[in-house]
């Protein structure tokens, strides 16, 4: 009952003071934020800010943790994200709704787990966004949704935009084989070149063959080999044979341009390729 009082306050807050504190999907910045802190740290700043500091320990307490020496604590780690989300981290909301979805330190409630969602997609979080893309598909989430491929591609596309790969790499696919939309190769080329660009890329490089190909055939694009080349070398191991095929069809000076824009992106990106992964430089 507590719970039940506590989640429908929620809903009569103003929005306008909301806050996301990371977008990025892969948690590397949440990571690096705690990185440095310990247990008493984070104790203390959630006595002081029960927004960001209890989303925190509301994380640590959620599955436990061998480095700040707990373990899980299902009241505590579900009271502090509850906290949390009533001081406007909609990180905290999100987590909640995948918490009521799966029934972790919670009952499992669908209809909570949805409302959740839905505010906190519409508030512009990223993971959110996603998880709506991805149940109106019917793909994951089930039971969240009933299937809806319109609003299954308008969540895809604002969670692509915000630099969310695995989106951006689904509306590819659905464009490019016309699953549920009408068949479309150059926004099936448009959202690749987002999912192998994202801002949170992450360290392997698992669209730049797909993205090659796209140069190489001309889908959605026009051809351009010199460009193609240049994603199949990025491709490391996985772009060898891809290399020495289209190769035959290229002059010499249409190679070296090609290898020495590669070089030039891994340079710039402070980043060395092989095996198939990006390897940052020391």
């Amino acid at each position: 009952m507590k719970w039940f009082f506590s989640f429908l306050l929620l809903f009569f807050f103003h929005s306008a003071c909301a806050g996301i504190l990371f977008q990025d999907p892969t948690r590397d910045e949440l990571n690096a934020a705690i990185k440095d802190m310990t247990l008493s740290g984070l104790e203390e700043m959630a006595e002081d800010d029960k927004g960001r500091g209890g989303y925190y320990l509301g994380l640590v307490y959620l599955n436990g943790s061998k480095r700040f020496g707990v373990e899980q604590n299902c009241e505590k780690s579900s009271e502090l994200l509850r906290q949390a989300w009533q001081n406007r981290i909609i990180d905290a909301g999100y987590m909640l709704s995948v918490m009521s979805y799966r029934g972790i330190c919670m009952e499992k409630d669908f209809n909570r787990a949805k409302v959740l969602a839905q505010k906190t997609a519409d508030e512009g979080y990223l993971l959110s966004q996603r998880m709506l893309g991805r149940a109106y598909l019917g793909s994951d989430w089930q039971g969240l949704y009933r299937e809806n491929v319109d609003k299954a591609v308008f969540w895809l596309g604002k969670a692509g935009e915000s630099g969310d790969s695995e989106s951006a790499a689904k509306l590819s696919y659905l464009y490019r084989e016309g699953v549920g939309v009408k068949r479309d190769e150059k926004l099936s080329f448009y959202w690749l070149k987002k999912a192998s660009f994202s801002k949170f890329d992450p360290d392997e490089i698992i669209y730049f063959p797909s993205l090659a190909e796209y140069y190489e055939n001309g889908i959605g694009t026009s051809v351009n080999l010199v460009e193609a080349y240049k994603y199949y070398d990025l491709s490391g191991s996985a772009g060898v044979d891809d290399k020495q095929r289209i190769a035959r069809e290229m002059t010499q000076e249409q190679i070296d341009e090609a290898i020495r824009q590669s070089q030039e992106w891994q340079k710039e990106h402070n980043v060395q390729v092989g095996g198939g992964f990006i390897q940052r430089a020391n």
